[in-house]
């Protein structure tokens, strides 16, 4: 048999093999031809015309692309045809595709053996993506000359589509060395010429080796370092390739004629945002914004509500003005705690979304716990529901028991996965990952991030040490994808300050053209209501284990108790002093008469919830609370007065915001002047400042630097320490100057540092950010576990009594208690009526049975462990229940390590034995403590 003879019929997915037929596959149970189709579709619905328009136009205008824009259009789509064309390789078909599916082997491998095929089946190559970007390259030899980079980029993409992106001609990852390594490629390009129309004379080691030789060079000497453009669109690409490959796949029991491809690009539509627009003018204090404009006047009003709207109302004045100019795409709230900030940005993202070709929300915040603060406020200013799935809050966690059935809670891991819905609630780490992590699991939600608005909530929490990479990806992010950012913070970065090289250039800073919103911030930050603490003394100098430091505690409690100030909150940097100072204080609890509870972040979530509750009862007296950073942020209470482990100013204004919060000790006196009272010490162990342990290199050099000098070195002294906005201003300016300080001393001693991040970025050498020094959203060098803790956990929180146990409930009366006090339960109403159906011994009374959900759960899992669909399904409606029940630690102590891994482990989290569980120090876990150690251990955070 001569292989010249065949021809691929890509319509009925065969090779014609003279009178028979080769039928050939995409994926198990997908026909090539199918999969192409869908792909295809699937591809054209994703992808976003102007941004390809845009791209276009730099690269034309750039002299980087010689082709029309239909071409250009034209040659992308051509990737994705030719993405998977090397399985149409009979080594693919056979030893990979159908090597577990005996049925379809037999009936390709007869067809072989009939003509005598079968024995060269070696002499084709199995790698299909390499064969089909070589493939790729060959057909379109003609139109490669003054474009090589724009088809290499393509011939990446196809590359990675199932690995991951490709750092782009790597000097010592040449693809052309597997074409000069592997004599199975010259053979399949061969086969596909046949039917494909593949230049034969391109089918050499020479042509992909001049290829690369060409890219490499125009990348490192023709492409400016700070040109991100190639690079955005390279990701770009390559994230609607993989997106649409995999929904593709997804749909495999369908034709390509029953799909409906419009849910593949779920929106906010024109319908969708007129119900939103009215539900968010519904609201009780928005009903009048529609007939007010800002008035100057109006920032010296007694009620803070009159405030909150000025703010609203100059903010929203002002980014329309600005969005009249279509170069401004990125928008700083500046706005002081309690000013109404999550409104506000509502009230602006409608803006946006109204006034700009924007059709997606996205709220980014950095904790989970900011998440679930928030959520519900905004599905309910904008009539959303989750389970109707218009609006979705993406975490670790998130909940997916929508009492659906199996293929449709599918669809909303799928969803999940892709970000595919018109409003989004996700965390800094789920919103950046696909923007920086080059693997292809991440990379899926790139695309759906274009044509969006994107809400930065607290942006001074995103790592100091990728500052100006993460600035400079989120300025030509928005760009490049056209995305409109709202970055908001009472305590906003000077970014504008950040310099990108190591040279005295006024054009050398990153300084965008951005907005701020709010002029002059300072009216509002210096008004009287926003003036609710009071920093008391200088900074107290204190040893963690000596009993006057004790002393000094309860002098201060018993000080502001007197005054009828009667909750306290003491914030410390680490776990090991919380829990230190907690058993000290507690000793003394009934002697001065005060209640004490512990928080940190190893505390599970029923227990938080608990705390918080009775924090927020009104008539809770002498009360303090000992907690790590954990309540700085996403907890919303208040306390009369607050002690802060001496910290950066971030942190500390943080707490602040946590004093007197809502003026409840003005509305207690009766007197507007009282304000909160607030203590700054400084901790020490035998070897260092407690902040060190916490804060190291950079954030010392900077951060911690600049908190010091704006209180003049007060330590011990009486100086007052009550700074001004002014003063924030002045420290996130010398913030910034001291990092560029850091990154020039580290250019001239030939470090790395975040700058080279850019430059790697922009060469496509992504390879280089996943390293330790790249760029990360998470900083943790400490080693860090999930750990899954058998305890019985109440439903409800304690302030809940109910007549009937929850067991003995049915729907009816479930839904109606959940209706009624749904704020008071610990788990949600899906989740409880999930484990009433599914078992009878995973709710015990008013308690879930924590050993019987991981029971139930590694029952399920092994059941099905061979379908990875159901498997995925099984453990995605158990992740949020899951939760519940796990704490995550971070630390550095080898023999603690041991312990950990000589516990079981399923899936992702370690299982602590129930007899590990217990308040004494040889326990290692504790329903008051959280995580239990001995407190000799000290490198333990």
């Amino acid at each position: 048999m001569v292989i010249s003879h065949l021809n691929f019929n890509e319509n009925e997915s065969v090779i014609e093999i003279n009178s028979d037929y080769f039928k050939v596959y995409a994926h198990k149970n997908e026909l090539f031809n199918e999969h192409i189709s869908k792909t295809l579709n699937i591809f054209k619905t994703i992808k976003s015309e102007n941004i390809l328009i845009n791209f276009y136009d730099w690269f034309k205008d750039q002299g980087y692309i010689h082709l029309t824009f239909e071409e250009f259009n034209f040659l992308i789509e051509e990737c994705v045809r030719f993405h998977d064309v090397g399985k149409l390789s009979f080594n693919f078909q056979l030893k990979r595709l159908n090597k577990n599916n005996p049925a379809k082997k037999k009936e390709q491998i007869n067809v072989l053996k009939k003509f005598g095929l079968d024995s060269i089946l070696n002499q084709f190559e199995g790698n299909h993506s390499l064969s089909g970007a070589l493939s790729f390259l060959s057909k379109y030899y003609d139109v490669l000359p003054k474009n090589e980079l724009f088809f290499l980029i393509l011939a990446y993409v196809i590359i990675g589509h199932h690995t991951n992106l490709k750092d782009i001609v790597s000097q010592d990852d040449f693809f052309y060395k597997e074409f000069e390594e592997n004599q199975a490629l010259s053979t399949t390009l061969k086969f596909f010429a046949l039917f494909f129309g593949l230049n034969q004379s391109t089918i050499n080691q020479k042509f992909f080796q001049e290829i690369n030789d060409i890219g490499f060079d125009f990348l490192e000497n023709t492409i400016n370092h700070y040109d991100s453009s190639f690079s955005f669109f390279y990701s770009y690409i390559y994230s609607l390739l993989i997106s649409a490959d995999s929904l593709a796949t997804s749909e495999y029991k369908n034709s390509t004629d029953q799909i409906d491809y419009s849910k593949f690009n779920h929106r906010i539509s024109d319908k969708l945002f007129a119900h939103m627009y009215k539900s968010f003018y519904n609201v009780k204090h928005n009903r009048n914004l529609l007939n007010e404009t800002f008035n100057l006047n109006d920032i010296c009003p007694e009620d803070i509500n009159v405030l909150r709207k000025a703010m609203l109302l100059e903010s929203s004045e002002t980014l329309n003005n600005a969005l009249m100019d279509d170069d401004k795409k990125i928008f700083f709230l500046n706005m002081p705690t309690g000013g109404g900030k999550t409104n506000t940005s509502m009230k602006l993202a409608l803006d946006m979304v109204k006034n700009t070709d924007a059709n997606r929300i996205i709220y980014a915040m950095p904790f989970i716990n900011i998440i679930e603060q928030n959520f519900d406020v905004i599905c309910k200013s904008f009539g959303l529901n989750e389970e109707e799935g218009n609006i979705r809050q993406i975490y670790s966690a998130s909940e997916t028991i929508f009492n659906k059935s199996d293929e449709e809670t599918l669809e909303i891991i799928l969803s999940d996965d892709f970000f595919n819905y018109p409003v989004i609630c996700t965390t800094f780490v789920s919103l950046f990952n696909p923007i920086i992590k080059n693997n292809k699991k991440y990379k899926y939600r790139l695309n759906a991030l274009s044509n969006s608005v994107i809400i930065l909530d607290e942006i001074q929490s995103l790592p100091l040490r990728n500052w100006v990479s993460l600035y400079f990806i989120i300025n030509e992010l928005s760009e490049k994808y056209n995305i409109y950012f709202l970055i908001m913070s009472a305590t906003l970065p000077s970014f504008d300050k950040l310099k990108l090289e190591n040279i005295r250039d006024d054009d050398n800073f990153l300084n965008y053209n951005n907005v701020s919103l709010i002029n002059n911030p300072e009216k509002y930050f210096n008004h009287d209501l926003f003036s609710r603490t009071n920093i008391n003394g200088g900074i107290k100098k204190l040893g963690i284990n000596d009993d006057c430091s004790i002393d000094y505690f309860l002098e201060i409690i018993r000080e502001n108790f007197s005054q009828d100030y009667n909750k306290g909150l003491i914030v410390l940097n680490t776990i090991k002093s919380s829990r230190l100072i907690y058993d000290k204080l507690k000793d003394f609890s009934q002697e001065y008469n005060f209640d004490i509870d512990l928080l940190n972040s190893s505390i599970l979530p029923n227990r938080r919830k608990n705390i918080i509750h009775k924090i927020n009862q009104e008539d809770l007296s002498n009360y303090i609370l000992i907690s790590t950073q954990s309540i700085e942020a996403g907890v919303d209470v208040s306390f009369d007065f607050v002690i802060r482990d001496f910290s950066i100013l971030d942190s500390i204004e943080q707490v602040r915001g946590r004093c007197n919060r809502s003026r409840e000790l003005n509305d207690k006196f009766h007197d507007s002047n009282i304000k909160g009272n607030v203590y700054l010490i400084n901790l020490e162990d035998d070897n260092s400042n407690l902040y060190k342990y916490i804060y190291k290199d950079v954030e010392l050099k900077t951060r911690i630097k600049e908190t010091i000098n704006l209180f003049n070195e007060g330590f011990e002294l009486n100086d007052d320490l009550n700074y001004q906005y002014s003063n924030i201003l002045t420290y996130y300016d010398n913030v910034s100057l001291d990092i560029n300080d850091v990154h020039d001393s580290m250019d001239q001693s030939f470090l790395r540092n975040d700058r080279r991040n850019i430059v790697f970025w922009n060469k496509m050498k992504y390879s280089k950010i996943q390293k330790k020094k790249g760029i990360h959203i998470i900083l943790n060098d400490l080693k860090q576990y999930s750990i899954f803790i058998p305890l019985d956990i109440k439903i409800y929180d304690d302030s809940l009594n109910l007549d009937k146990t929850i067991e003995d409930m049915d729907l009816n009366e479930l839904r109606e208690i959940y209706d009624e006090f749904g704020k008071h339960f610990i788990f949600s109403l899906n989740e409880i009526l999930f484990m009433k159906e599914n078992s009878d011994f995973l709710i015990e009374g008013d308690y879930v049975i924590g050993e019987e959900v991981l029971n139930h759960f590694q029952t399920m899992v092994a059941r099905v462990k061979d379908d990875y669909n159901q498997k995925l399904l099984v453990e995605k409606v158990f992740s949020s229940i899951l939760s519940n029940f796990i704490m995550n630690i971070s630390f550095n102590n080898s023999d603690l390590e041991e312990q950990i891994k000589e516990l079981d482990k399923e899936s992702y989290f370690y299982i602590l034995e129930k007899n590990m569980i217990g308040d004494s120090e040889e326990h290692f876990y504790s329903e008051e403590y959280g995580f239990n150690f001995k407190p000799t251990i000290t490198n333990i955070l």
